[in-house]
């Protein structure tokens, strides 16, 4: 794949991305269960499941299956993407939810904004990933919550060319801690792809870390502005 400047557009979404999300409803119904059992792993360390009425902005939405969880979960969502393709689509399945383009990379709205940012898999995307962890910080309330999920530098993650900043997860750690976080929890554990199509709760984590690129090994970051 040929990378262009604006290269999360619909030919990143309907290439490389494809066998990921590709905006049906059917596929959406697949994803919302991925994204429950990783809530199910969160809600160990933060109740995520239990947080009614608070300002959530998700950066890197995409179809928007994460936002619309959320939502469902009683947040009041902000779903953001750096792709106008993405938001458009998204947009179509879920009109009662606010989406826009937005690079998080860049501050766009008030500090102290937000109680709860969220970005599944998107630092390893950027191009300046401290300077979208800044933005974190300074857009969330005092008390709030940073919740990231990222790879390990793992060889075969650079099979995607977007993945420009794939980092150990200590490395991470130490980025957000310099920012000013305070307790941060780094975790890395293990999923079996493919079992979460046919329920949520086969998307369960299972406490190993593995190399191998035929398991999902996510890095969660969680880390509060105190």
């Amino acid at each position: 794949m040929v990378l262009k400047k604006n290269k999360f557009e619909e030919f990143y979404f309907k290439g490389y991305y494809q066998g990921i999300g590709d905006f049906s409803l059917e596929r959406d119904r697949e994803l919302t269960n991925w994204f429950k059992g990783m809530c199910e792993y969160i809600n160990r360390y933060y109740p995520i499941k239990r947080a009614r009425g608070k300002k959530l902005i998700e950066f890197g939405c995409a179809t928007g299956a994460a936002a619309n969880l959320f939502a469902d979960y009683g947040f009041n969502v902000y779903a953001t993407d750096v792709s106008k393709y993405a938001v458009r689509e998204a947009q179509k399945n879920y009109p009662d939810i606010k989406f826009s383009v937005a690079d998080m990379q860049k501050l766009f709205t008030r500090t102290g904004d937000f109680d709860i940012v969220v970005a599944f898999d998107v630092i390893e995307h950027l191009d300046k990933p401290e300077e979208a962890l800044k933005n974190s910080y300074e857009i969330l309330k005092k008390g709030g919550v940073l919740i990231l999920t990222t790879p390990n530098d793992y060889k075969h993650m650079s099979n995607d060319p977007t993945h420009i900043n794939v980092k150990k997860p200590q490395d991470w750690r130490n980025i957000i801690r310099k920012i000013g976080f305070k307790n941060i929890i780094v975790r890395q554990i293990t999923f079996v792809p493919y079992l979460y199509r046919f329920n949520w709760r086969l998307n369960f984590a299972i406490p190993i870390t593995t190399a191998s690129p035929y398991f999902i090994s996510p890095v969660f970051i969680i880390a509060q502005k105190v």
